[in-house]
């Protein structure tokens, strides 16, 4: 029933080195539950710009899914789609200057049976715009990056865009180190179930971001109190929740699986990199501060304005 999927994906946290034989019983798959929340509006604004985080969560038959689905190139064996898929879509606005930023917006399909990835659109819009779409495989994510070659392309759509180059990047075996390989905005997803495990010990997740897969560690640094302001909508009827309550104070850090750090790109969280910190509401676990930074325009501290059930 639902609190044995629910108890399947709290079980999907990689247990730490320092784990027990009996606390590192894995499941190998992360199965979809019920959140408190099924959209997210997040934002830090300053005198001279802003940022705004969107994250939208929707189910859709797979059939909706296949007009979408890029048939990458052989041999890659093409992860199958199941009678269920979830929709992420994690919208990003920067604002600096009247006239000027960036928009990015990442689309997510994955199984609500196994949590597994299916296939990432990612979109870039500001002095340059590209398209990025991730299809995975059992072994492989087939990465396809579109871009307008002059300035009459840009005007068109991304599948008119004809500077197309093609990568291929391998993923490890699944294995009781790496039971489920899930993908980074999927963080989100897992930490805002009330069943995932917390705790100052700390548990890793491996997590595929960009061009590699990371093991990104997990650890409660404590409870905070923190006063919050945001509304809330339930069926349509706007409620403002203003008070202060207690929050679960969580922090993320991560290193490649593969190869040295600093040879890598930093692990990238919803936009954010370096210092990435999150509070939930330990009642309910709903996302309420996430902060870290944003390259080239620095400490970013998200705070929730809006949430949807």
């Amino acid at each position: 029933g639902e609190h044995a999927a629910r108890t399947m994906l709290a079980m999907a946290l990689v247990s730490s080195s320092s784990a027990t034989t009996s606390e590192s019983k894995q499941a190998d798959t992360v199965t979809a539950v019920a959140l408190n929340w099924r959209s997210l509006e997040l934002q830090d604004s300053w005198l001279t710009g802003s940022v705004t985080t969107r994250i939208a969560l929707g189910t859709l038959p797979a059939a909706e899914l296949q007009s979408v689905l890029v048939d990458a190139p052989e041999p890659m064996m093409k992860r199958v789609a199941g009678t269920r898929i979830e929709e992420l879509v994690v919208s990003s606005s920067i604002r600096l200057l009247p006239g000027t930023g960036i928009e990015t917006e990442a689309r997510l399909w994955f199984n609500a049976a196994d949590g597994l990835p299916i296939q990432l659109l990612r979109m870039h819009r500001g002095r340059k715009v590209s398209q990025k779409l991730y299809r995975f495989g059992s072994n492989q994510v087939y990465r396809q990056r579109r871009q307008p070659i002059d300035k009459a392309e840009r005007e068109q759509t991304a599948e008119h865009w004809s500077d197309v180059s093609e990568t291929d990047y391998s993923l490890p075996n699944q294995d009781a180190a790496c039971p489920v390989i899930l993908e980074s905005s999927q963080l989100l997803y897992v930490l805002s179930n009330q069943d995932t495990i917390l705790n100052e010990s700390g548990g890793e997740f491996c997590i595929f971001d960009r061009k590699q897969v990371y093991r990104v560690r997990v650890r409660l640094l404590g409870r905070v109190r923190l006063a919050v302001d945001y509304l809330q909508v339930d069926a349509n009827k706007e409620t403002r929740q203003k008070h202060t309550l207690q929050a679960l104070h969580i922090a993320l850090t991560s290193r490649p699986l593969t190869g040295a750090p600093e040879d890598m790109p930093p692990f990238s969280f919803l936009g954010l990199d370096d210092d990435i910190e999150l509070l939930f509401s330990e009642a309910g676990r709903i996302p309420l501060r996430i902060q870290g930074h944003v390259s080239g325009y620095g400490r970013v501290e998200l705070e929730l304005k809006k949430m949807a059930r």
